[in-house]
């Protein structure tokens, strides 16, 4: 498998002021307002809901929003609001979009997913030419639609894809990033202004943590806790700041995990980390 941290080399040391991708700025297909006024940028998670216990962490996180990376409205309605995701190529089925489809019409999403790390073996792990193929299914639901979610929003796949799009005359309303970092707030802000200014899109930041991409079972990561989250406040204050982010998530796993452990949200029986209260706070 093709190790993610290769993807992320050189990302967030380029300049920021790259010029926009010509011709590839696109509204709502029906002009509908955005849910969150701009500069407000709604806190969210991805968590899949495969329990009742998962339910109640998603609660306690006191979000805004959140996505379980699939595309059904989960039952236990939880308070902050759902929106679907298109997974992979191979999910763009008449059932799939029909659910989606269903949610626009209930009132229950405006937005809509786009394909999850396609740029990866073991994720979506699509070519962009695939990905354009697919991508006007996923326009005819009229939902607003989020770009795919690379490992690097700025490497080749992502500026490969977002040309296709230029060229095809689709439709993207806003770009997905994925960024696992070290604890350094500049870098990591510099990263999210140059994705936007060189697709020239709203940014939704739908993955982001502390990780350290070099630590093993025998070494877990080096970044401390209380780092982790002086870079977890400074970056959602930001982003609350920056009129172009429309929503970020951080993203947990668990605390044994040597890469990102200490940026877990909740203990092995569901409590809240000291993380996850600060999460909860912002």
């Amino acid at each position: 498998m093709v190790n993610r941290r290769h993807f992320l080399t050189g990302a967030i040391t380029a300049a920021v002021g790259v010029p926009a991708l010509a011709g590839c700025t696109s509204s709502p297909s029906d002009g509908r307002v955005l849910s969150n006024s701009a500069g407000t940028g709604l806190k969210g998670t991805g968590l899949t809901l495969t329990s009742r216990k998962r339910v109640a962490q998603l609660r306690a996180l006191n979000l805004d929003w959140f996505y379980t990376w699939g595309y059904s409205r989960p039952r236990a309605s939880p308070t902050p609001g759902f929106v679907p995701m298109v997974w992979a190529a191979s999910r763009v089925r008449r059932e799939v979009l029909d659910a989606v489809e269903d949610q626009k019409d209930r009132g229950q999403t405006e937005n809509l997913l786009g394909f999850n790390e396609p740029d990866l073996e073991g994720q979506a792990d699509m070519s962009p030419a695939e990905a354009l193929r697919s991508w006007p299914e996923l326009q005819r639901t009229g939902l607003r639609l989020g770009s795919p979610a690379p490992v690097n929003a700025m490497g080749d796949w992502m500026k490969a894809f977002m040309e296709g799009v230029s060229a095809r005359d689709l439709r993207v309303d806003f770009v997905c990033v994925h960024a696992y970092l070290p604890p350094r707030a500049d870098g990591f802000l510099r990263h999210i202004e140059e994705v936007h200014e060189y697709y020239g899109k709203p940014v939704w930041v739908t993955e982001y943590a502390v990780a350290d991409w070099e630590a093993t079972p025998r070494r877990p990561t080096r970044y401390s806790g209380k780092e982790i989250r002086s870079f977890m406040e400074e970056t959602v204050t930001a982003l609350r700041t920056m009129d172009y982010v429309e929503r970020f998530a951080w993203k947990t796993r668990p605390t044994g995990d040597p890469v990102m452990g200490e940026s877990a949200l909740f203990h092995d029986d569901g409590d809240l980390t000291e993380t996850g209260e600060l999460y909860r706070s912002l």
